[in-house]
């Protein structure tokens, strides 16, 4: 039972019973896609560029049904049957929404690794969710699968392994493994297709229809068991709440690993009868949507706030001059108008010249044609939401986690787009919120853990009923771990209930909404805020150290020869704190404010074991990297 449920916040009542499908609602994933093939048919479903230096290659929605029966016909022939799982070491590709689609067919479900993650990841997870048949994306994944998983057959998936492209493996396997190309899966399939049609399995809304594993900042991996429904009821609450339409566009490129780019990037944009746009390389995200021209765009604030960077960063002389004053006037007319995170158009002759000469060329570099974007996976500054906004953009920020498929809050989605700048808005139908003042020891907030009640919330964790256990109630709900309160009919997130820390006097922290806010910053690439039991809170930051060269050469401060040598300059250090302080730390509480600086010369990478595989910080490993320093502070 929760001890103390101060706040509780539930979506607007409708006619409906969000539980399970009604009417025409989709009951698995292939359901999705099979109704979706027969209403957009030869409408185009997928671009992707097959290699650097080609053209966009497109594939319409009955190409695609035509290849998940495929596929699904072959894993048939390889023994996969409902209930078995499916697995993926695999970057987002036409293949990779292939493969899930047909597993859903079969009633099997589907899980996806990383392909960067580390080989001894991919062996726990393949021991942990024993799939029939795995897909990888090329020689070098199998290489490491085959020093992790070992000599041994057994540890391997019994349907054997299937690797993208026509090109024959060239990697010593355990005898026993089969390893087979894509080519040759899918033609296989086809063929056997002509002389025996596939056949679905039975629908069944409950079904397990994926595994996703968490990459926690701490301990193994879980499976989160996700239901057809439970993602199906994020996209069909959903329906027909935002500007998107049959033949719009969209630029992919968060990881369909990850829930919030399965959901939102893939299956809903399915359902919606969308041109999903594959990026190829996430180094041009920018430049390819210049290409595709998409009409919304989902995506993390780390993109965000590179635009935001690179935008203001190149406002200098007269083009600065003109850029701070479209701004103005954009921020003045949005005010005017009463509303917040929306994009309004300009008014007036010297708002609609500026907005001609400045932000309509940064709108450009996104196509030009999109009405709405999406941020989600992270809190979003309410700094860079305004210029987003400013730029000519809705920006509709959300709340989620894996184990709620993922959405829980969203801006935007009611009729009048409601929405409140620092929040992640109201809360999505069918789902209720629960603020847990218990889990909070803070004494001067109301804030406490969001608990979450609704038939988006997971199944449990795959075969680890302890731990399912300690994130559910006793009636069923799940606690988030996140910290947050209910504003007004918003919800707001302030924090993570594990990351909190209580200094010497007794004050407690959340360091989240502080590293937001440091990210803005144009020299802090990546950074964390600590302080437990100390008298002051220490920030930890990785540089750009172009840009931290450039600001230490304008100060005229001595710079080390060496990225090393800066990063432990007792002056260098010194002028990041003062720097810092001035510019984002006085908008803290006095009690945040960090009294030192560690740089770390470093960049934290999933290669070297310091952030996860969804890119969130591994806090404990980084404060051991730097124990020694931070004990003598």
């Amino acid at each position: 039972m929760l001890a103390h449920m101060a706040q509780t916040m539930q979506a607007h009542k409708t006619d409906r019973d969000w539980t399970k499908p009604i009417d025409d609602d989709p009951h698995t994933l292939y359901d999705l896609l099979e109704k979706a093939v027969g209403r957009y048919q030869d409408q185009l479903l997928f671009g992707y560029i097959p290699s650097q230096g080609m053209p966009r290659v497109h594939v319409t929605y009955n190409e695609m049904f035509g290849s998940v029966q495929a596929a699904a016909r072959s894993m048939q022939e390889r023994g996969v049957k409902e209930g078995d799982r499916v697995a993926m070491i695999l970057n987002n590709s036409v293949e990779w929404a292939t493969i899930a689609y047909a597993a859903s067919a079969l009633g099997a479900s589907y899980t996806s690794m990383y392909t960067h993650q580390h080989g001894s990841e991919w062996a726990y997870i393949i021991g942990d969710s024993t799939p029939s048949i795995l897909f990888i994306a090329d020689d070098e994944i199998l290489a490491g699968l085959s020093e992790h998983l070992g000599d041994d057959a057994e540890s391997w998936p019994s349907s054997g392994v299937v690797i993208l492209g026509d090109d024959k493996p060239s990697v010593d396997v355990p005898d026993g493994v089969n390893v087979g190309t894509w080519v040759d899966f899918l033609s296989s399939g086809r063929k056997a297709q002509e002389t025996d049609p596939f056949e679905p399995a039975p629908l069944d809304h409950e079904r397990l229809a994926t595994l996703i594993y968490t990459s926690g900042t701490t301990g193994k991996p879980k499976g989160v068991m996700l239901s057809n429904w439970n993602i199906l009821h994020n996209i069909t609450s959903m329906q027909g709440r935002f500007d998107i339409n049959a033949g719009d566009r969209t630029a992919s490129f968060l990881p369909w690993a990850h829930s919030f780019g399965q959901m939102g990037d893939l299956h809903f944009m399915v359902h919606q009868g969308v041109h999903i746009n594959i990026i190829s390389d996430l180094t041009k995200i920018v430049d390819e949507c210049a290409e595709i021209r998409p009409h919304a765009l989902f995506a993390v604030p780390r993109i965000w706030n590179r635009v935001y960077d690179k935008v203001m960063a190149g406002m200098t002389g007269v083009k600065g001059v003109l850029g701070h004053r479209a701004l103005k006037l954009a921020k003045r007319r949005i005010e005017r108008a009463g509303v917040e995170l929306v994009a309004v158009p300009p008014r007036g002759f010297m708002d609609k010249l500026l907005d001609k000469i400045v932000l309509k060329k940064i709108r450009g570099k996104f196509g030009g044609e999109m009405r709405f974007c999406v941020s989600g996976g992270a809190a979003l500054s309410p700094e860079v939401a305004t210029f987003i906004q400013c730029v000519g953009f809705s920006i509709f920020e959300g709340f989620g986690l894996t184990e709620t498929s993922p959405l829980v809050s969203l801006n935007g989605w009611e009729e009048g787009n409601h929405c409140r700048i620092g929040s992640v808005g109201r809360v999505v139908p069918g789902v209720r919120v629960i603020i847990d003042q218990d889990a909070w020891e803070d004494p001067d907030t109301e804030d406490g853990e969001v608990v979450i009640d609704g038939p988006n919330v997971m199944q449990g964790y795959w075969n680890k009923d302890e731990e399912t256990d300690a994130v559910m109630t006793d009636e069923g709900h799940f606690r988030t771990g996140d910290l947050g309160r209910i504003d007004d009919g918003f919800l707001f997130i302030t924090g993570r209930v594990k990351e909190q820390f209580k200094l010497q006097n007794g004050k407690y922290v959340a360091p989240a909404p502080l590293e937001e806010s440091l990210k803005l910053s144009p020299y802090v690439e990546q950074c964390l805020v600590d302080g437990s039991g100390k008298t002051k809170t220490f920030t930890v930051i990785v540089p750009d150290f172009q840009i931290l060269r450039t600001k230490l050469e304008q100060a005229k401060v001595t710079i080390p020869k060496t990225n090393k040598e800066l990063a432990n300059d007792k002056a260098v250090r010194s002028w990041v704190l003062e720097d810092l302080k001035s510019s984002i730390m006085n908008e803290w509480k006095g009690f945040e404010v960090s009294g030192s600086i560690i740089i770390d010369h470093d960049e934290w990478t999933t290669e070297n074991r310091l952030l996860t595989p969804k890119l969130s910080v591994r806090r404990k490993q980084v404060l051991d990297r730097h124990e020694g320093t931070i004990e003598a502070i």
